[in-house]
């Protein structure tokens, strides 16, 4: 008998690797635990995801929501989404500088301002989805739903309620989205 869902799963990681989202050694790992036991991938598909950066490697947390770019379930920790705030923060200080710089005599924007703009426009658009579900999985950390994004939607008090949630830790131990992201 075929066990059809430690065989998705197998094709799942075989994906993911093919992909880049994990490595050869996280494959064969994650493989083993679903061959030879220890399967916690049924249950936790955070497993099947990438893994986390070590603990100093900032870069690696500042540019994990992207690996994991469209992913709505598990969690995030605050590291990783507070990390991930400062790509669109570097995205505009970089747009500023450029069009601060390239002023003609009538103080208007040259080609290079305004192609600095077109690329920040478009930045900001492809971090969108990355942003929500990092979002989503921080309200889950909480073990909160991730509807409450929602509330980005009410004018002036709702970011600020967000805020506020992504300032909070998150509950220790397993929840029910998933196991703690910083064990």
């Amino acid at each position: 008998m075929v066990d059809t869902q430690g065989l998705h799963n197998l094709e799942k990681l075989n994906q993911l690797m093919k992909d880049g989202v994990i490595s050869e050694t996280e494959f064969e790992r994650s493989k083993e635990r679903l061959l030879f036991g220890n399967d916690r991938t049924a249950t936790k598909p955070s497993v099947l995801t990438a893994s986390n950066p070590a603990a100093d490697d900032y870069f690696g947390w500042m540019l994990l929501p992207l690996r994991r770019y469209a992913q709505f379930t598990g969690r995030a920790s605050r590291k990783e989404f507070w990390l991930f705030q400062l790509v669109p923060i570097a995205l505009f200080s970089i747009t500023l500088v450029f069009t601060m710089v390239d002023r003609d005599a009538y103080d208007e924007i040259g080609a290079v301002g305004n192609l600095a703009i077109c690329l920040f426009v478009l930045g900001i658009l492809a971090l969108i989805v990355p942003a929500l579900a990092v979002q989503v999985r921080r309200f889950h950390d909480q073990d909160r739903s991730g509807w409450f994004v929602l509330l980005n939607l009410i004018p002036y008090i709702g970011a600020l309620a967000v805020l506020v949630f992504m300032l909070l830790e998150g509950t220790a131990g397993d929840n029910r989205f998933g196991p703690n992201p910083i064990e």
